[in-house]
């Protein structure tokens, strides 16, 4: 009776292949990721986030356990990222400007993401069709995956590098005396800005916030990006008095006056 559970758990669980450790690997950069979301950019714990780094890691340990069927937690965990994020991730990946931590998040986790899906499919595959002594390591696999971190080293490093302000060209006096319109916390300090019909109008913009925002006000054409911790500029003029909204369109809902909204009166 005792030898027939040990060969059953034996067939149950085997050594973990490369590409499981690559499976459980993606699952900790994810967890990673998401910590450094909610403690470096967001300052504040988020359920949901911590509900996905629990379960990243308990799914991790799993696979590291070694039972057949545990590299599908890796790619149920990558999907459900890429399904609830995606739009945010793959275009944080191709913006490095705008804010280095985004730059950070999106440009480990998208590869991370991609590498949990397929291997982890792989992965489970193979622990089924092979036997543990088959179950070799694909040729290639140590090659890609140090020229994958080579690359996203790559990119970190340079996104990491100082650059110029959307203000270059301006003397920081000349910048210095313009009105400004700073953000903070997810908010725009000034609610409202007013002018005069017919004025070019400059506005000082910063934002210290660890995300970038914008400069939005439709029926000017003003779409101003405010990159994280960076100064920048907006130039405009009205023609028409009235009263309009400027708002940061990824972080506001325009047609219900929620998150970063704010009013521009034309007099």
């Amino acid at each position: 009776m005792e030898t027939t559970i040990v060969a059953s758990r034996a067939r149950g669980r085997k050594p973990v292949s490369a590409l499981g450790k690559v499976s459980m690997a993606t699952l900790v950069v994810i967890a990673l990721d998401l910590i450094y979301l909610q403690v470096a950019m967001i300052g504040m714990m988020i359920p949901p986030l911590v509900v996905f780094v629990v379960l990243s890691l308990i799914f991790a340990g799993v696979i590291a356990l070694g039972f057949r069927w545990a590299p599908i937690l890796a790619v149920l965990v990558s999907a459900a990222m890429l399904a609830l994020n995606g739009e945010p991730i793959v275009s944080g990946a191709l913006n490095p400007t705008t804010s280095f931590a985004a730059f950070l998040i999106s440009a480990t986790m998208l590869p991370a993401t991609a590498i949990g899906i397929l291997g982890g499919i792989a992965a489970t595959i193979q622990n089924y069709r092979f036997a543990p002594e088959a179950r070799r390591t694909p040729r290639g696999l140590a090659y890609g995956l140090t020229a994958l971190v080579a690359v996203v080293a790559g990119a970190l490093l340079v996104a990491a590098l100082p650059t110029k302000g959307i203000a270059a060209g301006i003397s920081p006096e000349m910048l210095d005396s313009l009105p400004v319109v700073s953000t903070k916390n997810f908010e725009f300090e000034q609610k409202e800005i007013k002018a005069k019909v017919g004025e070019t109008v400059a506005l000082k913009l910063t934002n210290v916030d660890g995300e970038a925002h914008y400069l939005d006000i439709d029926e000017l054409g003003v779409h101003a990006p405010m990159p994280a911790g960076k100064e920048g500029l907006a130039v405009f003029k009205a023609t028409q008095p009235g009263t309009y909204t400027f708002y940061c369109h990824p972080h506001a809902d325009k047609a219900t006056g929620e998150g970063m909204v704010g009013k521009l009166i034309i007099e």
